[in-house]
């Protein structure tokens, strides 16, 4: 058994399947060897960080297993081997002979973590400290291997259980491995299964361009005023005004912009009064609206309103998406002013900055 000292981040799952549009065979998508129980993950005992598919190791560099590719540092998961077992060995091998210590090429000694429930914790596999008749050849020639733990009876010569990855030797001893996943059908051994797994994603984009800028006004759209009343000897009377909407499309150079209002002047069959009777408080309403930094202007008081005047705005890095506005209109008819109905018309206009 193997366990650092240093407490460090554990590194996130091993697998990593790189998507790019291609589809994936079945060979590709499973990579556990046959005959291994469990995933063994292969995690770098100084750093306590995963060492990644490919990855170079040094044959004298002091590495562990483990049965799940994060939370190393824990130390809350271990290989578990049968009731059988009575050792503990890990061990190199040719590929398909993991089961058959005859054809191991090295090995050496470990220990249980529980005799009883048969748990291994964090077994370290460190090459260089391997032994065996031909062992050495693995070093000096490499090859294609298997490495990892085995559960064994009969003083070490029978392996009742084992989990396993593939390596891959080069002359001189650096290796790397391929991470094992769980085989179809899930964990045949009764241990620990993977849990975690990354799936690499890669995506070409397209450069975002600007759109327009709009005003959407509802077709015949009309403010009526509900029922005049006197107050303070003038006739009073209250209205809102149809929501319209402004669009900016305009998503790169965001460059904001003005809604103006223009009122016309009060008509009926008899009289004619000004705009500045008009009083309009402008707003936005939420719902509906997605643009951010959008203001409503201030607003014109019935008696003595400006126009044209501004509506909304928004500066210069804002604005974009949809807007939705409206208006609280009171309409204040002079003194003088003969009973009547009167009509006006408000010309909104929308500039970008």
């Amino acid at each position: 058994m193997f366990r650092s000292t240093t407490l460090k981040a554990a590194a996130a799952a091993a697998l990593a399947l790189l998507l790019v549009g291609t589809g994936v065979s079945a060979a590709q998508a499973a990579n556990t060897p046959a005959g291994s129980t469990e995933p063994f993950y292969i995690f770098d005992a100084t750093t306590e960080n995963l060492v990644k598919n490919g990855e170079a190791i040094a044959f004298d560099q002091l590495v562990a297993g483990y049965p799940v590719g994060e939370g190393f540092s824990n130390y809350d998961k271990m290989f578990t081997g049968p009731a059988a077992a009575t050792g503990v060995s890990v061990f190199v091998s040719p590929r398909g002979g993991e089961r058959d210590t005859s054809k191991w090429l090295g090995s050496q000694m470990n220990a249980f973590n529980d005799t009883t429930k048969k748990t291994v914790l964090t077994p370290a596999l460190l090459l260089n400290n391997l032994a065996g008749a031909n062992y050495a050849s693995v070093k000096a020639n490499g090859g294609d291997f298997s490495a990892g733990l085995a559960f064994t009876s009969s003083n070490g010569v029978t392996v009742e259980d084992a989990s396993f990855v593939y390596i891959t030797v080069k002359p001189g001893g650096s290796w790397s491995y391929t991470a094992t996943v769980p085989a179809t059908g899930g964990n045949t051994g009764g241990g620990s299964a993977a849990t975690t797994g990354d799936i690499g994603l890669e995506a070409t984009t397209v450069a975002p361009q600007d759109g327009a800028l709009s005003l959407s006004v509802p077709a015949g759209a009309t403010a009526t005023f509900g029922q005049a009343q006197l107050i303070n000897n003038k006739s009073t009377s209250t209205a809102t005004l149809p929501e319209v909407t402004v669009t900016d499309e305009r998503v790169v150079s965001k460059k904001g912009w003005t809604l103006t209002q223009t009122v016309g002047a009060f008509t009926s069959d008899s009289a004619t009064f000004t705009a500045a009777n008009l009083g309009v408080a402008p707003k936005v309403n939420a719902a509906g609206t997605t643009a951010t930094g959008v203001t409503a202007a201030a607003a014109q008081t019935a008696g003595s309103a400006v126009y044209p005047a501004t509506f909304a705005g928004a500066a210069a890095g804002s604005g974009t998406g949809v807007t939705k506005l409206s208006a609280d209109l009171t309409l204040v008819a002079p003194s003088d002013a003969p009973a009547g109905t009167y009509t006006s018309k408000m010309t909104l206009t929308l500039v970008s900055k």
